[in-house]
């Protein structure tokens, strides 16, 4: 995400169990929705004193456009990753090839990879060069990569040489200068035992090297990180972390390579998991099933700040500019209707007036980016925005 995740995965996440979409239709929603996603930005400036006084995110002040501009080209299968860097947006999913780049404004193809299997996590190398791919995949372009790859990012083409593993599915992936740190669903990375996380080298052109110290591990599958300053947030189907207790959500010290005494509660009383999460400033957004859909956290404390209920897991989180965007399988949330995706007001969880059509079914939206001009949705929703039906599994917004 583009605040509060410039080198991160975007957030591509495992499949759900439970709710369904519901659908719905109508002609003329981008024109009868763009005046009330203008003046809900208009009045999203009043929460800015508010949000000063919790030490939140202050909403910004315009939004996006509930009619989608994009993308140009269309993926022939469900999306379960976005990375947005450099002016390219990299795409991961079930498709054909399982990794694209795009043109970040048009959504025209740039280059089209060749995994045999999906990929569900990507994220950008600290000087843009290189993409990390994360998933289920065993090769990419013929060769063996098992799990995790190094993609050139103005081609596409893999490194020979770069030659990270893991044991099981990757889930999530960020950068902090020559390091990608990931999760996921494993017991070994690497010739290492380590259950669930890791840290390798990104250097291109050589040999993948775990990274010395980096010893934090979970008893349970590891969905969603991020970043905020030398701490890992951590958000995944866990009860510890590195041996502690937990509730599905802790932080670790890459610096000092120890975990803190961070420990959330849990989302809800049955929510077992976090799907993804957002770090920005002394908040944690992070999204989980039905009752706990929509959490935010202080950082520091560990407090709950606000927490919004939905009648479906959310399951995807962006937040740019002070807005903050939530997607899963879900057709109301705090009892309003919005199908699939819904704006929050990161202040107070309060549903906003950005409402756009989906057609589709669960599992619904699994992967979300964004900038100030555009956000990314991806998922397995089959269209988005007015009639007539286009934008399979990828739609764009513009502000």
């Amino acid at each position: 995400m583009s605040t509060g995740k410039p080198l991160r995965a975007a957030d591509a996440v495992a499949y759900g169990s439970e709710g369904s979409v519901t659908v719905i239709g109508g002609l003329g929603a981008e024109d009868v929705m763009k005046p009330i996603a203008r003046f809900a930005a208009a009045a999203a400036s009043l929460a800015v004193a508010v949000s000063g006084t919790l030490g939140l995110a202050s909403p910004a002040s315009a939004a996006f456009d509930p009619g989608p501009v994009g993308p140009v080209w269309t993926p022939d299968g469900p999306v379960h990753a976005i990375a947005v860097a450099g002016g390219q947006v990299f795409v991961g999913g079930s498709f054909s090839g399982g990794v694209v780049a795009l043109n970040a404004s048009t959504g025209a193809l740039a280059w089209k990879g060749n995994a045999n299997g999906d990929v569900r996590a990507l994220a950008v190398s600290a000087d843009g060069r290189s993409v990390i791919a994360g998933g289920a995949f065993t090769a990419v372009a013929g060769a063996t990569h098992r799990k995790l790859a190094l993609l050139s990012a103005s081609t596409g083409v893999v490194d020979p040489k770069w030659r990270a593993a893991a044991g099981g599915m990757v889930r999530d992936i960020v950068v902090s200068g020559d390091t990608a740190y990931f999760g996921g669903s494993f017991k070994r990375h690497n010739g290492t035992v380590q259950s669930n996380l890791g840290a390798v080298s990104t250097t291109p052109g050589q040999k993948a090297v775990p990274r010395t110290g980096f010893d934090a591990s979970s008893d349970g599958i590891v969905y969603a990180l991020d970043l905020s300053g030398s701490r890992l947030v951590i958000g995944g189907k866990f009860t510890t972390l590195s041996g502690s207790p937990r509730n599905q959500l802790g932080s670790f010290n890459v610096s000092s390579n120890s975990l803190d005494g961070w420990r959330p509660e849990a989302a809800c009383s049955g929510c077992n998991l976090y799907w993804d999460l957002t770090a920005n400033g002394n908040t944690v957004y992070a999204v989980s099933r039905n009752y706990g859909a929509a959490t935010a956290v202080d950082l520091g404390t560990g407090k709950r700040l606000w927490r919004t209920s939905a009648n479906g897991d959310a399951q995807a989180v962006t937040l740019v500019d002070g807005q903050l965007y939530v997607g899963g399988h879900f057709s109301t949330i705090k009892g309003v209707d919005r199908k699939i995706l819904a704006q929050l007001n990161p202040a107070t969880g309060a549903v906003q007036a950005f409402s756009s059509r989906f057609v589709g079914s669960f599992p619904g939206i699994w992967a979300m980016d964004s900038t100030s001009q555009r956000m990314y949705v991806g998922g397995h929703f089959t269209a988005a925005g007015p009639k007539p039906n286009k934008y399979p599994y990828l739609t764009m917004f513009g502000s």
